[in-house]
């Protein structure tokens, strides 16, 4: 009875140890398997010694039966003995020793692949997206864990390629499978911790929950402490504090977040102008959550470079409110040191103050790419444009498959004047994505400071009237660009033309000025000066060298000075 029983407690665990990770099945699971059958071998042996079986069905061992049997020789103990040791043995080798011993000396670097919606209803998509980048926030705040961005891992949606290629193209040691699955007023999470090299689980965990912020952002914070703990990466307090921080206790504020946050990188008028509706509902729903804030302070900071109508005074105050409301909840989130620093510089001309702002932010998450990007144009156009190239080119190394990203390093390094580099770079990211209206816009400005004009010319009634502009227009002010570079023809943009080919403050200066209109051009400088919204073309001035015609004059150095721009 004892060989019967061991030899199939041992198959039964194999098959359970085998098929529960296939099945998102927990380890408590096949603890409590384990534990079942612990208690059920000494009961089967008592029964075995008490009872037997005999032609007439299952009787009680009477002690004439057992007389008539003779004494139990010594073998049937050592027999029992042996089979309860290996028993032992098998359990502790299998469930104990192999727990408890210390976890490989990999290296600290984890892919984060993207989560798997287990109820396949496609509005469950945002809060299953929102998740894993909110977990991959989580992680990359670890200083001594390697996150790989979430770009880079979301080619691998739906992908047949094994755990080892995939880790082995993304060059880190583990990667982290999940699947989220939403019903009611629950949500459950399977996560499996997986060793690249040897495709083997080092940890497996199901997280079955009550729907509510407070425990999406409990189970994240579990997640990441339990992966820095397998990676054997410390974590220092204050990251520790970080990572079990509430930021709301609103679910549908949180739902509302993740889907303005995903709507801001798309950077289309329409989709930041979408982003903006979110995050005020956000903000309506849940006014002491700091990141709605800091993202509804963005996307009013952002709506400016993308129209050409809105109302440049609304959004400014708008934002600056924003801002001083995310600093009040929560001003050592990254995120809202971003959105600050960001506002201290277009709204205030306050270049040394966003520097420091930016740099305090990555001393918390040194991988943060919104701050990377920021930090990038602000170094920029201060004039320290080797250092500015070394951080885009940085940010790109952290998301590499981010457009916002590759467009960013493009933009700094035309401000650097590696035209050629800048605009290969522009128009392979183009080719990638010919709906991208940012880099599209951004390639004309790059073509014409580069002296590319007859290119910038037909790039720039491209985007116009891709946006909805009127062609006629568009052509008129490409003719005007052409003639001034061709033979000094200096043209000049008037309202009509401007409304009609829908020129926002953004780059309105900069037209002016390579199509030789100085007097357009102090002009139009003074009015986006005076609405401190962010327009390029002002904070561009130090470094741009569309200004050179004009860089001696008294009036252009005296706005230089007002910006803080001069030297």
């Amino acid at each position: 009875m004892a060989a019967v029983y061991l030899a199939t407690a041992w198959l039964l665990l194999e098959i359970v140890s085998t098929v529960a990770p296939m099945l998102d099945l927990p380890m408590t699971f096949q603890r409590g398997v384990l534990l079942l059958l612990i208690i059920g071998f000494p009961v089967a042996m008592v029964l075995a010694w008490a009872f037997e079986l005999t032609p007439e069905g299952v009787r009680r061992d009477s002690g004439e039966a057992q007389r008539a049997k003779g004494p139990r020789s010594h073998i049937d103990y050592v027999v029992v003995g042996v089979l309860a040791a290996a028993l032992a043995y098998f359990i502790a080798d299998r469930f104990w020793w192999s727990a408890e011993a210390p976890p490989k000396d990999l290296d600290a670097s984890i892919a984060v692949l993207p989560f798997t919606n287990m109820t396949q209803d496609a509005q469950n998509d945002p809060f299953v997206d929102g998740i894993h980048d909110d977990l991959l926030t989580h992680l990359s705040r670890v200083a001594s864990v390697r996150t790989t961005s979430r770009t880079s891992v979301l080619q691998y949606e739906n992908t047949t390629k094994t755990i080892p290629q995939i880790a082995a193209e993304l060059g880190v040691a583990t990667i982290l499978e999940a699947g989220v699955q939403r019903s009611g007023e629950r949500v459950r999470i399977n996560v499996q911790l997986i060793d690249a090299a040897a495709d083997e689980y080092l940890w497996a965990e199901q997280y079955d929950r009550e729907l509510t912020a407070a425990n999406v952002f409990e189970i994240q914070s579990e997640i990441a402490i339990a992966i820095a703990d397998r990676l054997q990466a410390a974590l220092t307090p204050d990251e520790r504090k970080r990572l079990e921080s509430v930021p709301t206790h609103s679910i549908d504020a949180l739902e509302s977040y993740f889907s303005g946050k995903q709507l801001l990188e798309m950077r289309t008028l329409e989709s930041i102008t979408a982003a903006a509706e979110h995050f005020e509902r956000v903000v309506e729903l849940d006014p002491n959550f700091a990141l709605g804030w800091s993202g509804l302070a963005d996307a009013y900071m952002l709506l400016p470079e993308y129209s050409a109508t809105i109302d440049r005074k609304m959004v400014r105050e708008q934002s600056t409110y924003a801002v001083a409301r995310a600093l009040e909840l929560d001003a050592d989130l990254p995120y809202v040191s971003s959105s600050a620093a960001w506002s201290k510089l277009i709204h205030y001309y306050d270049w040394q103050g966003a520097e420091d702002t930016f740099r305090r932010a990555l001393e918390i998450e040194p991988d943060n790419t919104s701050v990377l990007h920021w930090l990038s144009h602000t170094l920029s156009w201060r004039g320290k444009a080797d250092e500015a190239v070394q951080v885009a080119r940085y940010a790109v190394e952290v998301e590499p498959d981010s457009k916002l990203m590759t467009m960013n390093l493009a933009y700094i390094l035309v401000d650097a004047r590696q035209y050629g580099m800048a605009i290969d770079i522009a128009k392979s990211l183009l080719v990638s994505y010919p709906g991208y209206l940012g880099a599209r816009r951004n390639l004309f400005l790059h073509q014409l400071r580069s002296g590319q004009y007859a290119a910038g010319a037909d790039t720039f009634v491209s985007y116009t009237t891709t946006i909805g502009g009127d062609a006629a227009a568009a052509q008129e002010i490409a003719d005007m660009l052409i003639a001034y570079a061709r033979s000094g023809v200096t043209g000049h943009l008037s309202n009509d033309l401007i409304e009609r080919s829908l020129i926002g403050t953004e780059y309105l200066a900069q037209l002016m000025a390579m199509m030789g209109d100085a007097e357009g051009t102090l002009e139009a400088l003074r009015v986006a000066i005076d609405e401190r919204s962010g327009s390029r073309s002002v904070l561009s001035m130090k470094i741009n060298p569309a200004y050179d015609f004009i860089r001696d004059d008294p009036r252009f150095q005296a706005l230089l000075q007002e910006v803080g721009l001069a030297d």
